[in-house]
């Protein structure tokens, strides 16, 4: 045989077993009956559907015309990661209770992993007895009626201080008034005062990372798009970006964990972060309650 035909004997045969590879995940998922969707091409799956949308700018209207030509639930492939989309309240019903078991286990993508330091906060945890038991510590110390209840007076004085800021400015009825704005900063402000009794003097700097960190989980990146890829992941700008965004906020959260630690305040044991520091002081849980646990609480709430 000419050595000169080696390259081309090795390259047929890559394809040939591409092919069959391919023919085998069309049987599989034949087999398993999948949710019709849009046909798909190689490397990037569905994306194109997306982008090339006269929704591209906004992929939930994309999704919900797809959802009109495929059904309530449409399958798609957004770069490597299969993608179910669920666009009716029956469908919901069946995810989300009848269901419920095969589908609380939340994918966890490469930028949500970094942030939630590879799924240990609650949200985006594995369902396990982990999940359970803090689920069970959420429910019975931090968010039962009697502590709800407990931070009324602080819910009071932030809804007044936002109705004078309003009445302030839009005195002479000239001035128009940003509602959402001073809506949002108000939510914020009553956010920070009931997880750590006071407002923090990194409050803007941790919201603006914040922003940016719910920016990069709700776009489409490299990262996320093909997370089985170590050089995509390694080269990808959004994997660093969200990685300083986590750097920077977790930093915020370890600081007044550290301060709250060394100088505790048991009038203020009320507080969110009081609460999740005793928890840790007195132990008793089937996990160690860590630092690193109690700052995804944190950033959950």
């Amino acid at each position: 045989m000419d050595i000169r035909m080696m390259p081309f004997l090795v390259a047929f045969f890559l394809v040939l077993l591409k092919l069959i590879r391919s023919s085998s995940r069309t049987k599989r998922s034949s087999a398993l009956r999948l949710p019709p969707g849009p046909w798909q091409l190689p490397l990037i799956g569905s994306l194109h559907h997306l982008l090339l949308s006269r929704f591209s700018d906004l992929p939930q209207r994309a999704l919900r015309e797809m959802s009109g030509a495929y059904g309530p639930l449409t399958l798609l492939r957004l770069g490597s990661v299969p993608t179910l989309v669920v666009s009716s309240s029956e469908a919901a019903r069946e995810v989300m209770k009848t269901h419920d078991l095969a589908f609380c286990s939340l994918h966890l993508s490469a930028t949500i992993g970094i942030l939630s330091y590879g799924g240990k906060d609650i949200v985006f945890s594995h369902y396990n007895e982990r999940w359970r038991e803090l689920r069970k510590l959420c429910m019975l110390e931090l968010f039962n009626q009697r502590r709800v209840l407990s931070f009324r007076p602080v819910r009071e004085q932030e809804v007044a201080n936002l109705l004078r800021s309003i009445s302030s400015y839009s005195g002479d009825g000239r001035r128009p008034v940003n509602l959402s704005e001073g809506i949002c900063h108000a939510i914020n402000d009553i956010t920070v005062r009931t997880a750590i009794g006071d407002r923090c003097k990194h409050q803007d700097e941790y919201l603006h990372e914040l922003d940016g960190a719910v920016r990069l989980t709700g776009g489409f990146n490299l990262a996320d798009l093909y997370p089985s890829s170590p050089l995509v992941r390694r080269f990808s700008a959004a994997g660093r970006d969200m990685g300083r965004c986590q750097k920077n906020m977790y930093r915020i959260i370890e600081s007044i964990i550290q301060e709250r630690s060394v100088m505790p305040m048991p009038e203020r044991e009320e507080d969110l972060v009081g609460v999740l520091l005793r928890l840790q002081r007195e132990g008793g849980l089937q996990f160690a309650l860590t630092n690193e646990i109690v700052s995804t609480v944190f950033f959950v709430r």
